[in-house]
């Protein structure tokens, strides 16, 4: 089972602040069944330069690579949470910010309403750039936008993430499992910290399987491993 969206990363967020609470998210993820965890932290590009954050990032990641070289962790996969700007399909070094070894992009959509820019960013950084934008927790942006902007979205056929968590609760729980079915979401947990948003992708694949079935449940997880093997 694959984990594309983690917060686990020391030091370089809002997510682990300590290589210990690294190793412990790790050895969480590993005990629910997680064998490959992508290590996404935010990127904002009106707060830094990509080279800053890459240089950041490499340290970080340099340094847990060899914290974790005589435990049993999940196999590590470097990736980026990029907040969505209006040039986003114009920088430079947008490739260097995708999932390692791809060319997908992981994709924080703005809060505030969307308009036609956010729409034309996404076709043009497969048209013109040929990443493949990947939307971070759809189910957020229920809150804030319109059903119609919503919808568009979806029809756009690019892959969505949902957020284990909106599994766990009972308001947003059928509106998760419907995002899953019918646009093959990939679910993820968005884990930061030991605390509020621990590592819990295991216990979403069993609400999935007890509301949708094993073989779906299977399907799901498929679905997600492929992203990074293909």
């Amino acid at each position: 089972m694959t984990d594309l969206h983690t917060h686990i990363l020391p030091g370089v967020d809002d997510g682990a602040q300590s290589m210990d609470e690294a190793l412990a998210m790790l050895h969480m993820q590993a005990q629910q069944g997680v064998n490959v965890v992508a290590l996404t932290p935010h990127f904002y590009k009106n707060r830094e330069s990509v080279d800053d954050f890459l240089n950041r990032r490499e340290l970080a990641w340099t340094q847990l690579l060899a914290a974790t070289k005589d435990q049993e962790c999940p196999e590590l996969v470097l990736g980026a949470e990029v907040a969505w700007m209006p040039d986003i399909t114009e920088w430079p070094e947008l490739e260097s910010l995708c999932y390692q070894g791809t060319k997908m992009l992981l994709v924080e959509l703005p809060i505030f309403p969307w308009t036609a820019d956010v729409f034309n960013s996404l076709y043009n950084l497969e048209g013109r750039r040929g990443v493949m934008p990947i939307i971070a927790h759809v189910e957020r942006y229920f809150h804030y936008q319109k059903k119609n902007d919503i919808e568009r979205l979806l029809k756009m056929g690019y892959p969505i993430q949902v957020s284990a968590k909106a599994l766990s609760k009972f308001s947003l729980r059928k509106k998760a499992l419907k995002l899953l079915e019918l646009y093959e979401g990939l679910l993820i947990s968005d884990c930061h910290n030991l605390q509020n948003r621990v590592p819990n992708l295991g216990d979403a694949m069993k609400i999935v399987e007890k509301k949708l079935g094993r073989q779906a449940s299977k399907e799901f997880a498929e679905i997600t491993d492929a992203l990074l093997t293909d």
